[in-house]
């Protein structure tokens, strides 16, 4: 298998979640979670103009990620602010908001857009994380845990926990150690195998009376 063929393995698993999503879309439809179903779908057009961006246009295509990396982040923040209920937590959902807005917009300005903006990534994954744990936490203190496994919501933040926790390591050691070609495509491969893998995985088992909130 050539290497340029393993970029197209994350497309291949956007695609796959996005349409278990719109197939099982009933179970979920009245839930905060129906909005995933509009973001893996932009996701995966983001995945295929930015692949033929750069394979048939030769074009760079770190603008349209750096985009995609702003909206991304910001759309989750905004479920969890939907989510939680703490009015704690949901204040500091907007304080997140404000500072990854202010860190992205510094990034606009003074990074080239033909770059990776990584400080963004780097705080918006942290804020991530964060408010992954806030989540688990409500469901500790709530009767989901009763039937954890049957909402959607538990699914998507134990992958976005795994998936941030992998990419934020990945992302500072592969400036340091000798973390590159084969060895970060294998490692990301996996991190998005597990992160659309726990999607998917919440797709089938969900259940329409375990997501009311």
């Amino acid at each position: 298998m050539k290497l340029e063929y393993l970029f197209f393995i994350p497309v291949v698993l956007e695609l796959m979640a996005a349409v278990t999503a719109t197939v099982l879309y009933d179970k979920y439809k009245d839930a905060p979670e129906k909005y995933f179903l509009y973001f893996l779908w932009y996701t995966f057009l983001v995945e295929v103009i930015g692949a033929i961006l750069k394979r048939y246009f030769e074009v760079e295509n770190y603008w349209l990620y750096n985009a995609y990396m702003i909206t991304s982040f910001l759309f989750y923040f905004s479920w969890y602010y939907a989510i939680l209920k703490n009015l704690i937590f949901k204040r500091t959902v907007i304080v997140f908001s404000i500072l990854f807005m202010i860190v992205a917009l510094l990034s606009v300005i003074f990074e080239d857009w033909a770059e990776y903006h990584s400080y963004t990534f780097a705080m918006g994954a942290l804020f991530v994380l964060v408010l992954t744990v806030f989540h688990f936490y409500q469901l500790l203190y709530s009767d989901v845990v009763l039937n954890i496994k049957y909402h959607l919501g538990f699914w998507i933040s134990i992958a976005l926990l795994l998936f941030y926790m992998g990419m934020l390591p990945l992302m500072f050691l592969s400036e340091f150690l000798d973390i590159e070609g084969v060895s970060y495509l294998i490692i990301l491969l996996i991190l998005n195998a597990i992160l659309y893998g726990c999607y998917i995985t919440g797709f089938l088992w969900t259940k329409k009376k375990h997501n009311y909130f």
